[in-house]
């Protein structure tokens, strides 16, 4: 492949300085709906949702894309807080991203883990994009740290000023059955919320079961 010239990088690098600017600033704009809590060992992060990012990406330039390598697929039993077991499968991948210009490119690998192989390596994928737009300091709030809770107002109970309606409640039920992820883990994950019962989840907001749909229909296949 045929290298940039120092004049090429230099132009390159001014370029992807500003499409770094303006889509972090539409992260900004997206605010509170854009960031999710994510689970870690011993520790909560907050994070960008994987599909606002490639939203605010897409808005600034289509000129990307990636390619991707499996590393490993591995089949595991694991034993849930409930005692109830489970099978997952747990991915990674190696992703090489670029943006304007395919001759550079940042590698990363990422992890993904789920109840069917195909969502395992999506996540994975979805992981290491992520961990790649960071290199081009894309997202990098999350990276750095610096994304909080209280800055977007997760922490404290949001407003009841609307109530889900029963197609949002019968929609919401249909994606989990089709997703095989069932309301009381997405709830979980996405609200850092327990809901357990139907009559729980009709007590969500209409915007809580807004993002949790949003959420189901990211993984949906």
């Amino acid at each position: 492949m045929e290298r940039l010239s120092t004049e090429e990088k230099q132009k390159l690098d001014k370029q992807l300085k500003e499409v770094a600017k303006r889509v972090n600033e539409i992260l900004d704009k997206y605010g509170e709906k854009a960031v999710q809590e994510v689970p870690a060992r011993g520790r909560k992060l907050v994070g960008y949702i994987p599909q606002f990012l490639i939203d605010a990406l897409n808005s600034v330039t289509t000129i990307w894309g990636y390619d991707y390598k499996l590393i490993s697929l591995e089949e595991k039993e694991v034993v849930r807080k409930s005692g109830n077991k489970e099978k997952i499968y747990q991915a990674t991948v190696e992703v090489s991203l670029w943006i304007l210009d395919d001759r550079i490119r940042k590698v990363q690998v990422g992890g993904g883990e789920n109840v069917t192989p195909g969502d395992a390596i999506k996540g994975a994928i979805t992981d290491a994009i992520g961990k790649c737009l960071s290199l081009y300091s894309i997202g990098n709030k999350a990276y750095r740290g610096e994304l909080e809770l209280g800055e977007f107002k997760l922490s404290a109970p949001e407003p009841r000023t609307t109530q889900p309606t029963e197609k949002q409640i019968e929609y919401l039920k249909t994606l989990a059955k089709k997703t095989q992820v069932e309301f009381p883990k997405m709830a979980k994950q996405i609200l850092n919320k327990t809901v357990r019962t139907e009559k729980e989840l009709k007590e969500l907001t209409g915007q809580e079961v807004s993002r949790l749909i949003e959420a189901y229909k990211r993984i949906a296949v």
